[in-house]
Parts: C-alpha cells; structure tokens; sequence
C-alpha cells in the first residue's frame, strides 16, 4: 500500500471518530405527564411501608404552557426535606446537560382512613340497619374524633337528624341510647356484675353520660353509654 493511499485511509478514519465523538447523544423527550409521573414515584420510593390503601398521592396539573422537555442525561429529581412529608411537598427535577432545564412538581401527600357513611338518605328518628351502612377510605384531613369506623357498633341505633347518602356518620348525629327506650343495665357493685332494665331519660351516645330509670326501684340513676340500648353504672 502507497503512503499517499495510507494517508487517505488514516484521514477518513481520523474525520468519523471525530464526528461519532462531537455528534450529541440522542436526548430523551419528558412530557408533562411524564414528569408528573416520574414526581409521583420518586416520592413514593422515599415513604417508608408505603400502604397505597392508606397513603394516596397525586401531582397538581403543570401549567398547560409547559413545553415537553429534552435532556440527553438522566434528570435528576431533588426534594426539599426528607419523610415523613407534609400534605404538599414541591420536587424538583433538573436536567444538568447542555439543555439545562428545572422543572417543580407539586405532589400532594392525603392520608386516609376508614370512615363509616351513609349508603341512602337516612331520616330523623330512623333506626339504623347494616344496609344503610359502608365503609369508605376518607381523608384524615377531614376526620374527625367521633367518626366511626366500625359500623357494627351502629346498627340498631336511631338517627337524630336527616343524613344525607354518602355522609360519614358522626355519633354526635345519632343516639345508641335514646329517651323513652327501654335500656339494659349492666351494674358493677363491689366487683359483682348484676344485669336488670330500665328507662332512658335523655338521648344519649357511645361514652356519654344519661340517666336512666330503673324498672324495678324506680331510682334514677347517671350511667354510661357503653352500646345500643345498653349503659354501664359503677355503684
């Protein structure tokens, strides 16, 4: 081989690793849902034992002027603070090549829990049944200490008010006890466990104080609610 076709050989060589080296790699395309999406999982991944029956998360909407974004590098994703989150964290995700973009997602973090509600419209004085009743994932943000999330501990109580389907059940809207009904009694005297009947004189719910009539003294007497149609009286 002649040195002029050598040189040739070495030029054409020399000229297509320097454009497989200079020519940029082929950059990946982030759209908005992408990012949304890539936010979701990267807070996910950092929230220990995550039960995704009782840790919902969900991205806020970009801004519809949000262009889809090119990085030819993996995009980085940075959080503000560590677990456990408020109920909104901001993430950034930032892509550090020659694109040099950032972008903030808004993940919202709502924790639920089991709520006892309503399946139909209930009316004021109606007695409670297991059909009226369901349990659904609620956000705690919204709960507060009377809801109930047992709905057995319900069934045969009396709604004081009309509740409308679909509406947790506070206990403060029904009465396990109410005025007129006849009761059970259950007595604690001296560590003897004694059992007899009688008569609501107020309406009451689980925990409050009533009092009740006894059916066969006659005395009145402060007990508490401990069940539908039931009170407890420490003598």
């Amino acid at each position: 081989m002649s040195l002029l076709k050598k040189i040739r050989r070495y030029s054409v060589f020399y000229v297509l690793t320097s454009l497989c080296l200079t020519l940029p790699l082929e950059a990946k395309v982030f759209s908005k849902d992408i990012l949304q999406q890539m936010a979701i999982t990267h807070v996910a991944a950092q929230i220990n034992n995550l039960d995704e029956n009782k840790i919902q998360l969900s991205a806020l909407p970009l801004d519809p002027r949000t262009p889809d974004r090119s990085c030819e590098s993996e995009p980085e994703l940075l959080l503000p603070s560590d677990p456990p989150f408020n109920r909104q964290v901001t993430l950034q995700i930032k892509c550090n090549d020659t694109n040099n973009w950032a972008q903030y997602v808004h993940v919202r973090v709502t924790e639920t829990a089991p709520v006892v509600v309503a399946n139909v419209n209930l009316a004021r004085g109606e007695v409670i049944t297991a059909a009226h009743l369901s349990i659904e994932m609620r956000s705690t943000h919204f709960i507060r200490v009377q809801y109930l999330d047992n709905p057995a501990l319900l069934i045969g109580s009396r709604s004081k008010r009309n509740i409308r389907s679909g509406m947790p059940l506070l206990l403060s809207q029904i009465c396990m006890v109410c005025k007129g009904d006849a009761v059970n009694i259950n007595a604690n005297i001296k560590g003897l466990k004694v059992k007899t009947t009688g008569i609501a004189l107020e309406d009451g719910s689980l925990g409050e104080q009533v009092k009740v009539k006894n059916k066969k003294t006659g005395k009145v007497l402060n007990a508490r609610v401990d069940g539908v149609e039931s009170v407890q009286v420490n003598i």
